[in-house]
């Protein structure tokens, strides 16, 4: 499961808009609002692109099970 927190935090940490990054991770505006705030799953296509815009690993943005 996607930790959108954690996206939500790297996003505001580095100063970026929600628009700006999802039109960069080619995903619309409310998608990327659904994905931050847990009511959506990304493909793994796209959680592959947001992890790169952020230069972190996919594994760094899900929700740890352990």
């Amino acid at each position: 499961m996607v930790n959108g927190k954690k996206i939500r935090q790297l996003r505001e940490e580095r100063g970026v808009t929600l628009e700006y990054v999802a039109k960069l991770v080619g995903l619309s505006q409310n998608m990327l609002t659904y994905v931050e705030t847990g009511l959506r799953q990304p493909s793994v296509e796209s959680l592959e692109r947001i992890a790169g815009f952020f230069e972190v690993k996919v594994d760094d943005l899900l929700i740890s099970t352990a």
